[in-house]
C-alpha cells in the first residue's frame, strides 16, 4: 500500500533524522574507528582489516533473512516500525563497548564479538528503514526527494561528527580514542531520539486484507538477480561502497604521511563533506532533467577523474592548502551517486509491485544492502591488508618513501577504478523515466 501525495515536510523531516545515527554508524567508523582500534588498542592493520571484512560478509547472510523477516512479518500495525525499534536496544549495548572500550589494549575476540552484535542491530535497523520508502513516496522523482533529505540529514551528523571531536582536539589535545568517544555518546543519544520520531509521525500501513504475501525462495532470488536494472544497480552499489569506505578509511593516513597534514586534517575532512553537500542538489536537479543512471554515471566519472589529482598534490610537497584543494575537487562527486542508487532500487521495487502485485521491498532492500556491505568490507580489508602485508606501511612507526608511495597508490587507486568502473556499468541501465510505470499508475487511497 502506498500514498496518493507526496508526503509532508515535516514527516519526510522525522523519517529522514533516522540519517542521522546512520551517519554515525557509517564513514566515521572507517575514517575514526578502525584507525583507532590499530593505533590505540593493540590491534595491527592486516588483523583490524581482516576482521572488518569478514564480520560484513557475515551480513550476507543475516541481510537477506532480515529482508524475509521484512516482507513476510508484518504487524497489524505496519510492516517496518517494529523492527527498527527492535534494532535499537541492540545497537546501543554494543555501540558502547565498540567506541567505548576499557583497557589499554583489546584482544581480537573482543572486537570481532563487539562487531558482530553491532553489525546485527545496524541490519535490523538499516533493511526495514530503505525498505520504508516505496510505501511513502508515490512516483519516479519523489523517491528522490525522500533519500535526498536522508542524505542530508546524514551529511549533518557526518559533519557534527567531524566538527566536535576537531573542536575537542584543538582545544582540548583530544586524541583519538577520545574522539571516537564523543562519537559513541551522540550515537547513544540520537538513536533512540530518532527512532522515536520516525516511529510516532511517519506512516507505516498494514497489508492490505487482498495483499499477496511474497514468495521467497532461491528461484525469487535467481530472477531479481538476473534482472539486467537490479545487477546493474547491485554492482555500481559494490563498487561505490568501496570507494567511498575505502576513501574513509585510508584518508588519515594519507593526510598525515602523504600530504605532511595531522592537525587539520579531520578539518579538511568536514571540507570534502561540506563540498559533497552543497553540490548534490545540483546532481539532483541534473537527474531530473535527464535519468538517474545518467546522473549516476556522471558522478562516478568525475569522482574517478578527480581522484587522480591526490597523486601531484602530493608531490608537490602536500601541506593543508594542496589537500584542501583535493578534498574539495573530489568531494564534489560525494553523497549524490548512494542517493540516487536508492532511488532506483524503489523504482524497481515499484515496478515489481505494479507487474505481480507483490511487495518484496524486504528482500530487495536487504541484497542492495548486502551490496553495499560487500563493497565496503572489501574497502577496508583490501587497502589495508595491502597496506600491511605487500606496502609494509605501519601507521604506529616511521614509513619509508616507498611504502609512503604505496600508501598513495592506494589511496588513490582503488576509488579511481571503483568509480570508473561503476560509470561504464551504469550507462547502458535500463529502467529509465519513460519506462517508470507508478507514474502512470494509480494510488491507493490512503494518504498522510
Amino acid at each position: 500500500m502506498t500514498i496518493n501525495r507526496p508526503l509532508s515536510l515535516p514527516r519526510v523531516f522525522a523519517f529522514a533524522g533516522i540519517g542521522i545515527p546512520l551517519a554515525a554508524i557509517g564513514l566515521p567508523m572507517a575514517v575514526f574507528v578502525v584507525p583507532m582500534y590499530t593505533t590505540e588498542l593493540g590491534l595491527n592493520t592486516a588483523t583490524t582489516g581482516l576482521i572488518f571484512m569478514m564480520l560484513r560478509f557475515w551480513d550476507l547472510i543475516t541481510d537477506p533473512v532480515m529482508g524475509w523477516l521484512v516482507d513476510r512479518r508484518p504487524t497489524a500495525y505496519g510492516r517496518f516500525k517494529h523492527w527498527i525499534a527492535g534494532s535499537v536496544p541492540i545497537l546501543m549495548l554494543s555501540g558502547f563497548f565498540l567506541f567505548i572500550p576499557s583497557g589499554e589494549t583489546v584482544s581480537p575476540a573482543y572486537l570481532t564479538i563487539c562487531l558482530a552484535v553491532f553489525w546485527l542491530g545496524f541490519t535490523m535497523l538499516q533493511t526495514p528503514y530503505a525498505a520504508w520508502v516505496p510505501s511513502i513516496a508515490n512516483d519516479y522523482d519523489d523517491r528522490s526527494r525522500i533519500f535526498f533529505w536522508r542524505e542530508i540529514f546524514n551529511t549533518a551528523m557526518l559533519l557534527t561528527v567531524l566538527i566536535i571531536p576537531s573542536i575537542l582536539a584543538s582545544q582540548f589535545d583530544f586524541g583519538l580514542r577520545e574522539q571516537v568517544l564523543v562519537m559513541g555518546v551522540i550515537l547513544l543519544i540520537s538513536l533512540p531520539l530518532s527512532v522515536l520520531l520516525a516511529v510516532l509521525f511517519v506512516p507505516d500501513f498494514p497489508p492490505a486484507p487482498d495483499d499477496k504475501p511474497p514468495v521467497f525462495n532461491l528461484s525469487v532470488v535467481r530472477s531479481i538477480l538476473s534482472d539486467p536494472a537490479v545487477w546493474r544497480v547491485f554492482s555500481v552499489e559494490i563498487l561505490i561502497g568501496i570507494a567511498i569506505a575505502s576513501t574513509g578509511g585510508t584518508f588519515l593516513f594519507a593526510a598525515q604521511w602523504g600530504f605532511g597534514v595531522t592537525s587539520f586534517s579531520s578539518v579538511i575532512l568536514l571540507a570534502y563533506f561540506i563540498a559533497g553537500f552543497a553540490m548534490m542538489p545540483a546532481w539532483l536537479w541534473f537527474s531530473r532533467q535527464t535519468d538517474k543512471h545518467i546522473a549516476v554515471a556522471a558522478v562516478a566519472a568525475w569522482s574517478s577523474l578527480t581522484f587522480i589529482i591526490y597523486l601531484p598534490l602530493s608531490a608537490l610537497g602536500g601541506g593543508p592548502a594542496l589537500l584542501l584543494a583535493g578534498a574539495i575537487l573530489t568531494g564534489l562527486g560525494y553523497g549524490a551517486a548512494p542517493v540516487l542508487i536508492r532511488s532506483m532500487m524503489a523504482d524497481i521495487i515499484e515496478r515489481e509491485r505494479l507487474s505481480t502485485g507483490e511487495s518484496r521491498a524486504g528482500i530487495y532492500y536487504s541484497l542492495l544492502s548486502g551490496a553495499h556491505k560487500t563493497g565496503a568490507s572489501f574497502a577496508i580489508g583490501i587497502p589495508y591488508i595491502l597496506l600491511g602485508t605487500v606496502v609494509g606501511f605501519d601507521p604506529s612507526t616511521d614509513n619509508s618513501d616507498a611504502a609512503i608511495t604505496g600508501l598513495m597508490l592506494v589511496f588513490v587507486g582503488v576509488p579511481v577504478i571503483a568509480y570508473g568502473a561503476s560509470a561504464l556499468i551504469i550507462r547502458d541501465y535500463p529502467l529509465s523515466r519513460s519506462a517508470d510505470l507508478s507514474n502512470e499508475a494509480p494510488h491507493s487511497s490512503e494518504s498522510t
